[in-house]
């Protein structure tokens, strides 16, 4: 969506998207439908649907300008967070499920070299610490050099729901919205990345990530809307 959206607007950098998920895609044809809302000198807007059999199953409203034209001032830096510096980066571990159930994994997360910091390796715990925080930070990297701004969204809803580094396994949690923020590309290939949850209000929660070169550039940020199916069964059987 993101591609169609740029060979369409005449800048060539996603710097603000918003995502809806109306509803689950197939293995089917697929057509995307771009509009464009806006044509400035600066920056420029549109609207992907992604449709699948006459029905509209996501759509990506965005604004797009050049990072190699901007210009203006800089302040009130977003820093590395104190968690960068908790452990070892020697000792943190891969993501893997399998421990749950061989093949579990998903195969997204296979595609990019992900180290778990050890207080969110959630799957390797029995059982689960009560004073975990819904929270995970990772290094990231795939291979082939710098991310550019595709992979910048992808890594910005990459890891697993945090929840389940306080809850443990709760099954499929859907993401509703999500809205992605790229500030810059970044100057390392391998990225830090912080996802922390908040606020289960009826099972609905927000989750932020914010992504880190290791510069310490802050690169990229987003915020989604998530749901914990039957959280009132599954939460309380696990006595939260």
């Amino acid at each position: 969506m993101s591609k169609a959206l740029v060979s369409t607007l005449p800048h060539k950098n996603i710097i603000s998207s918003s995502t809806q998920y109306l509803d689950r895609t197939d293995s089917v044809d697929t057509f995307l439908e771009v509009e464009i809302l806006k044509e400035s000198r600066g920056s420029s807007a549109g609207i992907v649907k992604l449709i699948q059999d006459n029905k509209i199953c996501s759509t990506m409203t965005s604004t797009c300008s050049d990072f190699e034209r901007m210009k203006g001032f800089h302040g009130l830096e977003t820093s590395l967070p104190s968690i960068f510096n908790s452990h070892d980066h020697v000792d943190y571990k891969e993501l893997n499920y399998d421990k749950i159930s061989k093949g579990f994994t998903p195969a997204f997360i296979k595609q990019l070299d992900c180290k778990i910091n050890p207080d969110h390796v959630w799957w390797d715990k029995d059982p689960i610490d009560d004073s975990a925080e819904a929270r995970c930070s990772a290094f990231l990297e795939m291979s082939g050099g710098m991310a550019d701004q595709f992979c910048l969204a992808y890594y910005s809803d990459i890891l697993p729901p945090v929840v389940l580094n306080k809850y443990g396994a709760l099954g499929w949690i859907p993401t509703l919205t999500l809205t992605t923020h790229i500030r810059m590309l970044p100057t390392t290939s391998k990225l830090f990345a912080d996802f922390k949850a908040s606020d289960i209000n009826n099972g609905y929660f927000e989750q932020d990530a914010r992504i880190w070169d290791l510069n310490g550039n802050f690169v990229a940020s987003s915020r989604q809307l998530a749901r914990i199916l039957k959280s009132e069964e599954k939460l309380s059987i696990k006595g939260k």
